[in-house]
């Protein structure tokens, strides 16, 4: 049994445990998860010693707003922390590491909350919570900005739209940025100005040991490698510097939505003119079935450029097909970047599955659209992301830890339910479409981690091998391991 098998084993126990813990809390000890899935129980004077280390709330089950704090986006996830570490600063995050390690804890780290596997809560162990942690800093001279890693997107661009400028990162408002970053961050501005690590200067990481590190690419530049792409394996990051890039007040944006019998010929149309695509261009086709069965192709546009071009560059679509509804035009960043936050509200349960391959051969676009008409799809999605191309294919993939360059797609299957009796139907709907897009992969987005089983590596490709090279200098125990995880080198 591996490690992750032993944990999910383990929760059912531990909750059990935990309800029937009243001896226990009421002598101040807890019952907890360690690192490797075992029982333990945390001494009173231990957990009071780091209470009152923290500037932050520590919280279990007994208080207040322990209830709010650990539940995350994905509402398919209910697990209970044996302890929450609500960190206001640096240093709260450090002394939370080092109580880990010291009771050798099991650890999830939470930045906004979003991450797809529920990564961001663990059963019985410590969540290092960085939520209150939400400041930025915008230099408008220098064109960078310092943001603390409990921020969400929609934080990160009402500060930099204040001064024409963004930062590329991803596509709902609600995401956190330290997740999105730290596995890659695709999004709208991708294509023109890079993925988020390619815009990433520096940044302070406090490591496995309790040590703070600043990681550049002229101080500790392997852990700055690692960190662009790797996800959270390395180490917990207090402050993220940017680099940001100016755009208008308004760019264009919006949907052209078409009616279910079309999608064949729109989505045939996208896969042989995606080549001709400028890079200002982000197209984002979602095939998506509602909770009555109604189907229907939406394209999501972004064009970062001059409104001018953009209406040029956005003509010949529109031309080819006319949508049923089109209401693209210009809008400022902040609106258009919460234009996909209603369709994925937080707390709503989610299976999800992506990969990432080139641009989709004719069978895989049959294949989806049967698939979006069997029972299972209602709240369905499918997404045919166009993200390469541009700024993201001109990195080599040695150069970050993101490796899947020369990819064109994304394509990702979402179930969804608000109803539990709806959750194995959804979710055997969304395996069953995955293993007929499987073969057109070639790994994955590891912000977009399959919630099925995956290669180990399959998300770092030919980068795969550093990685663990440098997962065992930075965390040789594997204590930052709920993520999608590297496992130290042998």
């Amino acid at each position: 049994m591996n490690r992750r098998e032993l944990l999910m084993s383990t929760a059912a126990l531990y909750v059990a445990r935990l309800n029937a813990a009243e001896s226990l809390a009421g002598s101040g000890e807890i019952p907890a998860i360690s690192r490797t899935g075992a029982h333990i129980t945390l001494p009173a004077n231990a957990v009071k010693k780091f209470r009152l280390s923290l500037k932050g709330a520590l919280l279990d089950s007994s208080a207040p707003a322990y209830e709010t704090a650990r539940h995350v986006w994905n509402g398919s996830f209910d697990r209970h922390p044996a302890l929450i570490a609500r960190c206001s600063n640096t240093s709260d995050i450090q002394k939370s590491v080092e109580f880990a390690r010291t009771h050798d804890l099991l650890v999830a780290v939470r930045g906004g909350g979003h991450s797809l596997p529920g990564y961001s809560v663990c059963e019985g162990g410590l969540m290092i919570d960085l939520q209150p942690m939400q400041s930025v800093q915008v230099d408008a001279a220098q064109r960078t900005v310092h943001a603390q890693p409990g921020t969400l997107l929609g934080g990160l661009d009402r500060a930099t739209e204040k001064f024409k400028l963004a930062v590329p990162a991803g596509t709902v408002s609600h995401t956190g940025i330290a997740g999105l970053t730290l596995g890659g961050g695709i999004g709208r501005l991708s294509r023109a100005h890079g993925l988020s690590v390619d815009n990433l200067l520096s940044a302070d990481v406090v490591t496995a040991d309790g040590k703070l590190l600043h990681a550049s690419a002229n101080e500790n530049p392997e852990l700055f490698w690692a960190i662009r792409g790797g996800g959270g394996n390395f180490g917990v990051v207090s402050v993220f510097e940017y680099r940001a890039h100016a755009l208008g007040e308004r760019v264009m944006g919006g949907d052209l939505v078409y009616p279910f019998e079309m999608a064949r010929d729109v989505l045939s149309y996208l896969t042989e003119h995606v080549a001709e695509f400028p890079p200002d261009l982000w197209v984002d086709p979602i095939l998506e079935t509602g909770m009555n069965g109604d189907r229907q192709l939406v394209v999501t546009l972004c064009h970062c450029g001059e409104l001018t071009q953009a209406e040029r560059d956005i003509a010949p679509l529109r031309a080819a097909f006319k949508a049923r509804t089109d209401d693209v035009a210009p809008r400022t960043f902040v609106d258009l970047q919460s234009a996909f936050d209603p369709k994925s509200p937080p707390g709503r349960a989610y299976y999800m599955t992506g990969g990432v391959g080139m641009a989709p051969p004719q069978k895989l676009i049959d294949h989806v659209l049967g698939r979006m008409q069997q029972p299972g799809s209602e709240m369905g999605k499918f997404n045919f992301t166009l993200y390469g191309g541009g700024v993201v294919s001109e990195v080599a993939p040695e150069a970050t830890a993101y490796f899947y360059r020369e990819a064109t797609h994304n394509f990702v299957v979402r179930g969804s339910w608000d109803d539990k009796q709806f959750a194995e139907q959804r979710m055997a709907w969304a395996r069953a479409t995955w293993a007929g897009v499987a073969p057109f992969t070639k790994g994955f987005y590891s912000n977009l981690a399959p919630q099925a089983k995956a290669p180990p590596g399959a998300a770092f490709g030919g980068n795969f091998a550093r990685l663990q090279s440098l997962k065992k200098q930075y965390d040789p125990t594997n204590l930052f391991h709920m993520n999608q995880n590297i496992e130290p080198a042998a």
